[in-house]
């Protein structure tokens, strides 16, 4: 049980009661002997990031196949890489990658990669969540796609450690996943109640080829597989017309906007503001490090915010509330979870943050001070589900943590 005192709350200055995993109360002077208190003077408290794409493990290719097309990028730098990966590596990569998102605020991330199980003992050691997924890409082999299919299966049955793990599935993407194996993963997660995690429409390429091959587009082609709805996360959608719009409003699709990504890999800019107009839920995701270069959802917010109004050409598009929801709200609520808010009866996911860090003053506007300004200095505590996970910026174990990584960097040189 924790209490936090006078911290800073929509402008005023709170008590709250942690209790469990929940924010319990909300008053003006809690008092409580069986609490930990925690004196937050001049400490303001928002709900964590949820990063609702990437790639964790890919931690060990930051920098690596620099100004490259997609396509060749992943054929000639990402995918020889990968096939050298062992499980005890994406351990220690996994945790490597959960020091940089505590660090920057976020206690949920999406993951899509191999050895779900090593992703998924990571976030267990680390005391954040993730919803973690099998990941299925056949390469359009049939003896492939009924392996994958019992694995994901076998995945799913398997019981998570702990509340704060969502087991899921994904398919890669329509140029690297067959029918059969999208039809079955559908199948799966729509009856363990789970979700779908699938690259789309990121690249006009990827749609001139599905034109070809498919006589439809990509969104196109899943509505008629379908493998779309409320359970159905979709990352990147860069390149939808208003046909597609409509139906991932319709079928309540979910989408992950991932800016820095697309900017980065000269993928396409999204017309980020016509979704949320459309009534599409819309959330926010930072891709690997290897076509980002970061995994912090301050800077992903920040771009998120200039590549709307660039965009629409609309100074009042991508507000400030509108993206901090994204990065928030929006996520927790796409798997299920009610947290993203600073709220009684809301899970204890927050950060606290330092007022008087340069980044932050004045203090006219902390959402947009944390959009447009903030950096990872600003964040002084991290809590998920009621747990401290990072305190007065010191996270436990964080040098043993970075030796793995080194040593593992060290052998793919």
């Amino acid at each position: 049980m924790f209490l936090l005192k006078k911290v800073l709350l929509n402008g005023k200055e709170q008590d709250i009661l942690i209790n469990g995993n929940q924010i319990c109360r909300i008053d003006d002077d809690i008092e409580n002997d069986e609490a930990e208190v925690i004196v937050c003077q001049n400490k303001a408290i928002l709900p964590s990031f949820c990063n609702t794409h990437t790639h964790a493990s890919m931690m060990f290719l930051r920098g690596i196949g620099e100004d490259k097309e997609l396509f060749s990028w992943l054929n000639e730098d990402i995918w020889p890489r990968e096939a050298k990966l062992t499980p005890e590596m994406i351990y220690h990569l996994s945790r490597f990658a959960l020091l940089e998102m505590i660090k920057t605020g976020t206690t949920l991330f999406a993951d899509m990669y191999f050895y779900p199980q090593e992703t998924i003992r990571a976030v267990q050691d680390m005391g954040i969540r993730g919803a973690v997924s099998f990941l299925g890409m056949d390469f359009f082999n049939a003896s492939k796609a009924q392996i994958q299919a019992a694995e994901m299966e076998t995945f799913l049955n398997q019981k998570a450690p702990s509340d704060r793990i969502i087991k899921g599935l994904s398919c890669h993407a329509i140029y690297t996943t067959s029918k059969p194996l999208f039809l079955k993963a559908k199948e799966l997660a729509t009856k363990y109640n789970t979700f779908l995690h699938i690259h789309s429409s990121e690249t006009n390429q990827e749609i001139n080829d599905c034109l070809k091959a498919h006589h439809c587009r990509p969104v196109q082609l899943l509505r008629q597989w379908g493998v779309l709805g409320g359970q159905t996360v979709l990352a990147h959608c860069l390149h939808l017309d208003e046909d597609e719009i409509r139906t991932l409003a319709e079928t309540k699709t979910v989408i992950a906007h991932c800016p820095s990504s697309a900017f980065k890999l000269n993928s396409g800019q999204m017309d980020l503001q016509k979704y949320l107009d459309a009534g599409i839920k819309v959330t926010l995701g930072t891709d690997g490090v290897s076509s980002n270069n970061s995994l912090s959802m301050l800077w992903e917010m920040k771009l998120a915010a200039l590549s709307a109004k660039n965009k629409a050409n609309n100074i009042s598009a991508g507000k400030v509330n509108d993206i901090f929801q994204i990065a928030t709200r929006n996520g927790f609520e796409a798997f299920g979870l009610n947290a993203g808010e600073i709220a009684v009866g809301k899970l204890a996911d927050f950060i606290l943050v330092d007022l008087n860090n340069v980044f932050l003053m004045p203090n006219h506007n902390l959402i947009s001070n944390m959009i447009y300004a903030a950096d990872s200095s600003c964040i002084t505590d991290v809590f998920c589900n009621g747990a401290p996970v990072m305190r007065n910026r010191i996270i436990p174990n964080e040098t043993e943590i970075k030796d793995h990584f080194n040593q593992i960097v060290s052998f793919f040189r």
